[in-house]
């Protein structure tokens, strides 16, 4: 955001409502914006989704593997907000079954 003039980006509008609808289901994360991208980091399951205009217009990205040589990535474009949140809370899941051994919905901590 430029804080002098009030102004959010679109990357950082849409990436804050990508975080306001995460947060719905539990899922912490941070919202920061640079210059037309904007990053919304779910730090407790090392998991970075990025927000950028593209050729085919605004979509999120991110990594579906972190322990990989060969970085595999997917994308949703922002205007299917849902299917990106849904994509991204079994995203969540399965990265916290990885890191914590655990699944989240069933120790309470993501509501279904």
């Amino acid at each position: 955001m430029n804080a002098g003039a009030g102004v959010v980006s679109p990357a950082e509008s849409l990436a804050r409502k990508l975080a306001e609808e995460l947060e719905r289901y539990g899922i912490a994360s941070q919202v920061s914006e640079f210059r037309g991208v904007a990053l919304v980091g779910i730090w407790s399951v090392r998991l970075a989704v990025w927000c950028e205009w593209g050729a085919q217009g605004w979509h999120f990205r991110w990594c579906l593997n972190d322990t990989s040589e060969r970085w595999t990535y997917t994308s949703c474009p922002c205007s299917a907000m849902e299917t990106a949140v849904r994509r991204l809370v079994h995203r969540y899941r399965t990265r916290h079954r990885q890191v914590y051994g655990t699944d989240p919905l069933a120790t309470g901590d993501v509501r279904s």
